[in-house]
């Protein structure tokens, strides 16, 4: 018993002796019982910490059965923004458009599309390689992102390496992590994008942007390749024409 204790001990004994003759004593009695039952519980319990103040709001503790049912709710809310993104096919346009900006990042691109830093209405602000991680930021209809990928950061596996692509917007907020697979054989890289969807994804407006500015990409590089092709192939018939002696 502390010194604490045994004082309020003595001071009830004597509050005792001074009542006992009054016609109340067994109320009187109750009350001074309780009391000093719950001064000595508080003795026993452990202050607080000082780094856990006690707030009198402190979060209440899930059951087993609450903790399932939130995952539940979780899971479902999950499953429906990856829906949204696997009905965009937003992963395949933005690894798309990620691996064709990253050729024409490089000081000595001759692109003709490239002027000013405009790349099909995306201009390109910084690209950079630190600590194994490949950085491209550039900007969009006044909106800043920003892509990473981490795929010099992974390790080998067996001829394989598995890596993610990610978007963040100007605050550093991830709005999408794209799980990928590259693999080695002997005619070269291969990179394929998992099956499990998004490990991360924040929809909004960004979406259409980006899609477009993608197709507007394909759109133009289909060109120039039907145009590259119609090209050698023009060569060809040239060729062809003047070894064999072959006159219109």
């Amino acid at each position: 018993m502390t010194n604490e204790q045994s004082y309020a001990l003595v001071i009830v004994v004597i509050i005792v002796a001074i009542i006992l003759a009054s016609k109340n004593r067994h109320w009187i009695m109750r009350v001074i019982l309780d009391r000093l039952n719950i001064n000595f519980e508080s003795g026993q319990r452990k202050p607080h910490s000082s780094e856990q103040p006690f707030t009198g709001n402190e979060p209440q503790v899930m059951t087993a059965e609450e903790s399932e049912a939130e995952l539940q709710r979780l899971q479902k809310l999950i499953d429906d923004r990856k829906r949204v993104a696997w009905n965009t096919d937003i992963s395949h346009h933005l690894w798309d458009l990620h691996k064709n900006i990253l050729p024409h990042t490089s000081p000595h691109s001759l692109d003709r599309y490239i002027q000013d830093d405009e790349w099909f209405g995306l201009k390109i602000l910084h690209v950079s390689t630190q600590n194994g991680l490949n950085t491209c930021e550039f900007e969009l209809k006044e909106a800043k992102y920003k892509f990473v990928d981490d795929e010099e950061k992974q390790n080998w596996r067996e001829h394989s390496k598995f890596f993610s692509l990610y978007l963040y917007d100007d605050s550093d907020r991830c709005l999408i992590e794209i799980p990928m697979k590259m693999k080695v054989d002997g005619s070269g890289r291969h990179y394929s994008i998992l099956s499990g969807g998004p490990s991360a994804f924040l929809p909004g407006g960004w979406i259409n942007d980006l899609i477009h500015v993608k197709l507007k990409h394909q759109s133009i590089r289909n060109q120039e390749i039907r145009l590259q092709k119609h090209q050698e192939r023009l060569s060809e018939i040239e060729d062809l024409k003047e070894r064999f002696g072959i006159v219109d």
